[in-house]
């Protein structure tokens, strides 16, 4: 009962996280059933693509309200994002316990690191609000700012660019059971020129079904236990859904400076165990 309570609270925070800053919120869920509560790291990620799914459906539903996502784009980068999901998800099954602990402290830190930027310093990843002389895109579209007060109409170029990065994406997101949001948000933002809101929302959405398609291969690999992943799933539909409606709200000036430690320090743990030096 207390196992359950744990992953149910676990849940929470992971979905919370997951919808505020944008990037998923299985760089919680792994470690935590890996580290804290000692799950075989195959489960923990095959549970964590679970929670991924739930966390893009609760946030997606309200970003659509909000009209902030490309849902253009998003299909479009979904077919080289699927691709490279279904080559991470059957690589896993190859991959031994300690080569996917550093594998995911490495992807930890790059993720700490890239949240603490993207919020630090938003101006650096304000591509698609100036003009453009570009030709224009079937995906040129347009949302409303609510900071601003003001629409906000944006060229979307480079598409071959961020489909190649989409695929990176899809492979570390089928293969760690994390969202892949750090590759697909700037590579949106920065190269695309897409409004980092709306990278950050058509993302979430993308998350959703490049999880499904990442689930069925970890279900019949074995790597998914309902025990586990009801308990986290609740939890997290929970927390998604609190996140997505305080996203707009939240100053994560402060917020992304603890966001960042906590990165670093499950980075520093999955390094440890990886390497044997953290061992139980």
């Amino acid at each position: 009962m207390i196992l359950l309570l744990y992953l149910f609270l676990m849940g929470i925070f992971a979905g919370l996280i997951g919808s505020v800053i944008g990037i998923g919120g299985g760089i919680i869920v792994v470690p935590f059933l890996a580290l804290a509560l000692k799950i075989p790291i195959h489960l923990a990620i095959g549970t964590s693509i679970i929670c991924v799914l739930a966390t893009s459906l609760a946030a997606s539903i309200r970003f659509f309200k909000k009209n902030i996502i490309n849902p253009g784009l998003a299909m479009v980068l979904e077919i080289p994002t699927t691709i490279g999901s279904i080559a991470g998800s059957i690589t896993v099954a190859f991959l031994k316990n300690n080569v996917l602990f550093i594998i995911f402290g490495c992807f930890t830190l790059a993720s700490g690191i890239f949240t603490y930027v993207k919020n630090r310093w938003p101006l650096k990843f304000g591509a698609g609000m100036e003009p453009t002389a570009s030709k224009s895109s079937i995906f040129d579209s347009e949302y409303y700012d609510q900071l601003s007060g003001k629409p906000v109409r944006y060229h979307v170029r480079k598409i071959a660019y961020g489909s190649a990065l989409s695929t990176l994406a899809g492979f570390f997101s089928g293969l760690l059971g994390v969202g892949g949001g750090v590759i697909k948000v700037p590579a949106m933002n920065a190269i695309m020129d897409v409004p980092l809101k709306v990278a950050t929302a058509t993302s979430s959405y993308m998350i959703g079904i490049t999880a499904v398609v990442s689930s069925v291969i970890y279900f019949f690999n074995g790597f998914i236990n309902p025990v586990i992943t009801v308990p986290a799933v609740a939890g997290v539909l929970i927390g998604a859904v609190s996140g997505s409606f305080a996203a707009g709200k939240i100053r994560t000036k402060y917020l992304v400076i603890i966001i960042l430690a906590v990165f670093i320090l499950i980075g520093i743990l999955m390094f440890m165990r990886g390497f044997n030096i953290l061992n139980y």
